[in-house]
């Protein structure tokens, strides 16, 4: 299987190609090497084992690697696998003796570049093919970099938005960066992947940030609050899903701020909603947010501690709360101590 390059197709690359061939049958290996230097601009390498390759990309990285997938030490797409892993930049492209379209597509789905079978094509056709391989390892590692920057820009934001809400809500000052630490601890003790982990910091880090809307003198009014100020608060998940529903992260965050005060049972707000109506983001913020909340000063009472901050979560546990949720953070303080809430919340840079 081949796919096909133009002919128009032009290099602009004034040095040689380090290309390592990496095929265990001699003449093959020979029979690859004449063609390329039929058509110039390669400097071939070979190893006949994958563990050689290995160790010939790590001393003297090359601009790519030829790979068969029959190897004395490695068979299919392991091969491909345990190449991308000691070499994730490295532009590959597949040289087998194996003409299968899903193979070629299942190599392309694992990082391979391209996928060329033995026999099939001359010198230009595997020159093209390479050239085009680097190219578009290129393109790929381009954007990467640019999706980095442009999420470190976003979450920069995020650190700004949830600054902006501490200055004007100073009692609260350090609350949503400890919540979203609390809530990231909680999601490494369930075992939730580091993109999702990485989602909570961000949402804990705004899960309140509809309080903008809420006037300052209410926010920091000493004493018991009234209904009237009581009711216009709760409005701020519902405040704070509508500033950030527009915003496309790569996680559920407008839905995190809007359902952090639900509860299994039903009655949370500002939705009411129920059980697995509640995402897991939502569950694991509402529990970091409660314990937080409890054990620390607010204008309109003392703290009142750790221990009544985790009896209020047991007493709760299946019925406001996800008890999942509950022992997982139960868990993070047996280890980790109270120290967790001690500290700020490390930031997105």
């Amino acid at each position: 299987m081949f796919l096909e390059r133009g002919l128009e197709m032009t290099d602009t690359r004034s040095a040689p190609v380090d290309l390592l061939v990496v095929e265990d049958n001699p003449a093959d290996a020979r029979l690859i090497e004449l063609l390329l230097n039929e058509v110039g601009g390669f400097r071939c390498q070979r190893a006949e084992t994958l563990g050689e390759a290995i160790l010939s990309v790590d001393a003297n990285p090359p601009d790519a690697v030829l790979l068969d997938l029959s190897l004395p030490d490695a068979h299919g797409i392991e091969t491909v696998e345990r190449l991308r892993r000691a070499a994730p930049a490295l532009p590959i492209v597949i040289c087998t003796g194996l003409d299968d379209e899903a193979m070629g597509l299942l190599a392309l789905q694992h990082g391979c570049q391209d996928y060329l079978v033995k026999g099939q094509g001359d010198g230009n056709l595997i020159r093209r093919t390479i050239l085009y391989a680097i190219e578009r390892k290129a393109v790929e590692e381009e954007r990467r970099q640019t999706a980095e920057r442009l999420k470190r820009v976003l979450l920069q934001t995020v650190r700004s938005l949830s600054l902006t809400l501490e200055m004007r809500d100073p009692y609260t000052t350090g609350h949503q960066r400890r919540v979203a630490q609390l809530s990231a601890a909680i999601g490494q003790r369930l075992g939730l992947s580091e993109s999702v982990i990485e989602g909570l910091r961000t949402g804990g880090l705004v899960h309140d940030i509809g309080k903008i809307h809420i006037p300052a003198e209410f926010l920091s009014r000493p004493g018991k609050l009234s209904a009237e100020v009581h009711k216009v608060i709760r409005m701020h998940p519902q405040m704070g899903w509508e500033i950030m529903r527009d915003i496309e992260f790569p996680w559920p965050v407008a839905d995190m701020i809007r359902q952090h005060h639900e509860r299994l049972d039903g009655t949370g707000y500002p939705q009411g909603l129920k059980g697995d109506e509640i995402i897991m983001e939502a569950r694991i913020i509402a529990v970091a947010d409660v314990l937080e909340a409890i054990s620390s000063h607010r204008p309109y009472r003392p703290a009142l501690g750790l221990d009544i901050a985790l009896a209020e979560l047991r007493d709760h546990s299946g019925t406001r709360y996800d008890p999942v949720v509950v022992q997982a953070c139960i868990d993070v303080l047996d280890e980790k101590g109270s120290s967790i809430l001690d500290e700020d919340a490390p930031l997105p840079q």
